[in-house]
């Protein structure tokens, strides 16, 4: 890339380029006036004529905020799943339409938090950034990417102290909040199912009738969180004990649970917020268990029955942190993962 001896412009095989720092941008023309006229305009948002006589050239638009959206969604969209999607346009959504400057996104910052948590504005700092890389890679107009450097800093805490785990007398209450329901209910299921496997909800709605045998349950739904989430979980002799299968036979939807329909790509929606207006542990307004907490409870009771990470991890669905495991490894034998799934619940069921 070479300098045409003037400041941000340069030229590469004949095609002028803008530069400023780490930012490069084709110019799209072979003509040094006509890059001097865009970079003027990108530098100070003028264009100078090259002598008096010279007709003013037309200042370029800058495409307005919900255009570049639409263009950024149409381009990338076919990467995220369905509510990965509709979460990345809800967050772009808080965008204010005029044209963004460090001052604007700073409020917009502001704003955020005044209302949402530092964990939720950073995810949605996540998305801005991303879509301001695509815009600076793809629009000439714009140079610099507003919201940059406006992350905020989390307090760091251990791992173990976020969602808690059940205690063995939850775990009653929540039993019986269950059999309320009656086993022909997909509420009791929902929990049951949660509570010998440690399943993500939106991995248990997506079941079908074909991804539950006598042998296991299979997790292969089409939104799932990770590559590793896709697993088979030896079934707990305590869910065959419950009926499981008898319920299974008795299906007719596609799906187990069919009932609560998937709302923005979320098979899970209607579940949780079924659980979460009806949970037992509600106090002020706040539960100190989920249904989540029911996985941390799975874990636990992993981790101190001794069982290898690596047995835990194809359980749960994680990555084992682990280049052998995770890239080379084709996923445990179902009969190794029987002793470590037995240990479920083997203190209270």
């Amino acid at each position: 890339m070479k300098s045409a001896n003037i400041p941000h412009l340069y030229t590469r095989n004949g095609i002028f380029y803008y530069r400023n720092n780490s930012v490069w941008k084709s110019l799209n023309t072979r003509c040094k006036k006509e890059a001097f006229r865009k970079v003027s305009h990108i530098l100070f948002g003028t264009t100078p004529a090259t002598n008096s006589n010279q007709q003013s050239v037309t200042k370029l638009a800058i495409p307005s905020t919900p255009e570049l959206i639409k263009a950024y969604l149409k381009e990338n969209g076919h990467r995220w799943c369905a509510r990965e999607y509709t979460r990345i346009n809800s967050a772009l959504g808080f965008i204010p339409k005029g044209e963004i400057s460090k001052a604007v996104a700073i409020k917009l910052k502001t704003t955020i938090l005044k209302t949402k948590t530092v964990t939720t504005f950073n995810r949605y700092l996540k998305y801005f950034n991303a879509f301001y890389r695509w815009v600076l890679a793809n629009n000439v107009t714009v140079t610099v990417n507003p919201f940059e450097g406006l992350k905020v800093l989390e307090k760091k805490r251990n791992i173990a102290e976020g969602r808690k785990a059940y205690t063995p007398e939850q775990l009653k209450v929540l039993f019986k909040f269950a059999e309320g329901y009656g086993k022909n209910d997909i509420r009791y299921w929902l929990i049951m199912i949660g509570r010998y496997t440690g399943a993500r909800m939106n991995e248990i709605c997506q079941l079908k009738p074909e991804d539950i045998t006598s042998e296991a349950i299979h997790i292969r739904g089409d939104v799932l969180k990770t590559d590793n989430a896709k697993r088979s979980i030896p079934i707990h002799p305590k869910l065959v004990q419950l009926g499981i299968m008898e319920w299974v036979s008795e299906c007719t939807g596609e799906r187990l649970f069919h009932e609560w329909r998937p709302v923005k790509g979320s098979f899970s929606h209607s579940a949780s917020k079924w659980f979460s207006r009806n949970s037992p542990f509600k106090s002020n307004g706040k539960a100190e268990v989920d249904f989540h907490s029911l996985r941390h409870t799975v874990a636990t009771e992993l981790k101190h029955s001794g069982v290898a990470s690596q047995y835990a991890a194809q359980i749960l669905g994680h990555s084992n942190g682990n280049i052998t495991y995770d890239r080379y490894g084709k996923g445990i034998n179902l009969i190794a993962l029987i002793e470590a799934v037995e240990t479920i619940g083997a203190v209270i069921n």
